[in-house]
């Protein structure tokens, strides 16, 4: 079922938006519902036995340790 949804925006972003809709053949109504389709669900994640051998290799090496001590400070 279809419902109506308001949005404030820019206007900028408006044109932007309707200029990039009419260009691919869309109305923005379709480009949004697409874009949350696609990226409104919550990452998966990988399970453990699927990741690359060199991230499961590094899995939990800094379990307990103080973020402090990886940090490089640059002058500015």
């Amino acid at each position: 079922m279809k419902k109506r949804l308001t949005l404030s925006i820019e206007e900028d972003c408006i044109l932007a938006a309707k200029e990039y809709a009419k260009r691919e053949g869309k109305s923005v109504s379709q480009l949004l519902e697409e874009y949350f389709a696609k990226y409104g669900e919550p990452r998966k994640r990988t399970p453990y036995e699927e990741l690359p051998p060199l991230t499961r290799s590094l899995t939990g090496i800094l379990k307990g340790a103080d973020i402090k001590d990886y940090r490089t400070e640059y002058p500015s």
